[in-house]
């Protein structure tokens, strides 16, 4: 992999869809299960952004707080330490939220924002949403938090994808 190759990270809660998406980017194959702690481990792939832009994709363990308490959060937690440290700092964040569980999955995302490393959130899970006949307001959200760009999708059916790698080839 070449060397400016942008790292990206994907981060947040169990059950968020980060690995469906991880494997959407990448066209990998990686396990996806309705369970948490199925990710234990950080995994690697390369996604095609554009026509000529790539990125490396972190796919990491679920977490709800960037303060550990279990294996999967301390990999997840060890791994922040090391950005802070500049070591392997990535170029951007995937925030992957449950749509339908806002509050419970934005605490996580206000810790990452805190990083200080441009995050893009994952509005997942929006088919459920929309099923409920709901919406969010993802300008509003995208100001509340004051995140570079909040892309409602859904992994499951496919949608969203593309304005998620998108937003990825701002930053």
């Amino acid at each position: 992999m070449e060397t400016n190759t942008p790292l990206i990270a994907l981060m947040g809660n169990p059950n968020s869809g980060k690995t469906a998406i991880f494997n959407l980017l990448t066209g990998m194959n990686q396990k996806v299960s309705n369970y948490p702690g199925i990710t234990v481990e950080k995994r690697k792939g390369t996604a095609l952004l554009s026509q000529n832009t790539q990125a490396e994709i972190l796919d990491m363990p679920g977490t709800y707080s960037l303060t550990p308490e279990s294996l999967d959060e301390k990999i997840v937690a060890q791994q922040v330490l090391d950005w802070m440290q500049e070591k392997e700092k990535p170029a951007a964040i995937i925030s992957v939220v449950d749509a339908g569980n806002l509050s419970r999955n934005l605490y996580l995302t206000s810790q990452i924002l805190d990083l200080d490393i441009p995050v893009i959130v994952a509005l997942n899970m929006m088919d459920r949403v929309k099923r409920k006949n709901q919406d969010i307001n993802c300008q509003a959200l995208k100001k509340m938090l004051g995140a570079a760009a909040v892309v409602p999708m859904s992994a499951r059916e496919k949608w969203g994808i593309k304005e998620l790698r998108q937003a990825l080839t701002v930053i």
